[in-house]
């Protein structure tokens, strides 16, 4: 077996995330960090770097958070049944393939975003 560039195995290893239904991530230290609110959920968008979960807030504001591929539609943790319900939902510190790098996978730089991991129905 020959010596794999590294440009060639991080998109290897990119590639085998996203067909696993994962997302290519490395998780900081500390745990997840539930929201202290409710929102309602408004969509769930497959995107470049995550899984966009689109909420509204009590003050009716809009806003799109990174999460876990697996989050989206069809996925392990599929949150499309929530869809307009009052959720909560957790974050965890993770790196997620740069908004600079248009969606180009062998760019090889990352950002550090609160990926959400968890959507649940609001108590």
């Amino acid at each position: 077996m020959g010596v794999v560039p590294w440009a060639n195995m991080h998109r290897a290893i990119f590639l085998f995330l996203i067909a696993c239904g994962g997302s290519k991530q490395a998780v900081a230290t500390g745990g997840a960090v539930p929201t202290t609110g409710a929102v309602t959920l408004k969509e769930l968008q497959n995107g470049d770097r995550a899984c966009y979960v689109v909420v509204t807030t009590a003050k009716g504001e809009e806003q799109s958070i990174e999460g876990d591929f697996d989050l989206c539609p069809s996925n392990s943790k599929d949150a499309s049944k929530l869809i307009g319900k009052q959720v909560t939902y957790k974050t965890k510190k993770a790196n997620v393939l740069a908004a600079s790098c248009q969606g180009d996978v062998d760019c090889g730089k990352s950002d550090e975003v609160d990926l959400v991991i968890e959507i649940s129905a609001a108590p």
